[in-house]
């Protein structure tokens, strides 16, 4: 037999272990059968959709890890099927790769040397000095004037520029930004930049 067959032979045996476990401690419970599959299925196939899921290195973190998992969802289940299943799904989106709080919401709680200006815009998007400087960059430096756009106005990440404009990496964007900063930062009278 194959070390591959092995693997996939031990692996079929375990989540089969697994799952008479977790089935086991809903009866114990005294669960419904149609509830504990209900909440197992919930659980399994979000865990699935949500996309890169988290895997122990060791059987037993695994064993543990979801018999909490799922007992916790049990425990809620006594309580109300539609808040065991709401959980059920929270906990499968936590279990996987996108569980990084910084995905969940829409700040990443990262902060850019260039707040000042971004600050400004936002506040003053008319602002003579702005609006004459744009004009100029769009005639005359059509990259700066849509770099100006995207991370400026409309507050884009470098990555999303890069691959918006097919750059191999975030140069281009990073030394359009360095010196849109540098331009504007003694007529705006903005902060010099930390390094």
């Amino acid at each position: 037999m194959s070390d591959k067959t092995k693997n996939l032979l031990s692996s079929l045996i375990f989540n089969v272990a697994e799952t008479i476990l977790i089935f086991l401690m809903g009866r114990l419970l005294s669960l419904p059968v149609n509830y504990i599959i209900i909440i197992m299925l919930t659980f399994m196939i979000s865990r699935g959709c949500f996309g890169k899921v988290l895997h122990f290195k060791t059987w037993y973190r695994c064993l543990v890890w979801s018999l909490l998992i799922l007992l916790s969802l049990f425990v809620l289940l006594k309580v109300d099927l539609v808040v065991s299943i709401m959980f059920a799904i929270f906990s499968a989106f936590i279990m996987t790769g996108r569980s990084n709080i910084c995905d969940m919401y829409l700040w990443t709680g990262k902060v850019s040397k260039y707040d000042a200006l971004k600050n400004f815009v936002s506040i003053s998007p008319n602002h003579p000095i702005l609006l004459e400087h744009e004009e100029y960059w769009r005639k005359n430096y059509p990259m700066r004037y849509e770099i100006f756009q995207l991370y400026f106005r409309e507050n884009q990440t470098y990555e999303y520029i890069a691959k918006l404009k097919g750059f191999e990496d975030n140069t281009v964007t990073k030394r359009e930004c360095a010196t849109i900063y540098s331009i504007l930062e003694r007529p705006l009278g903005l902060p010099p930049v930390g390094k």
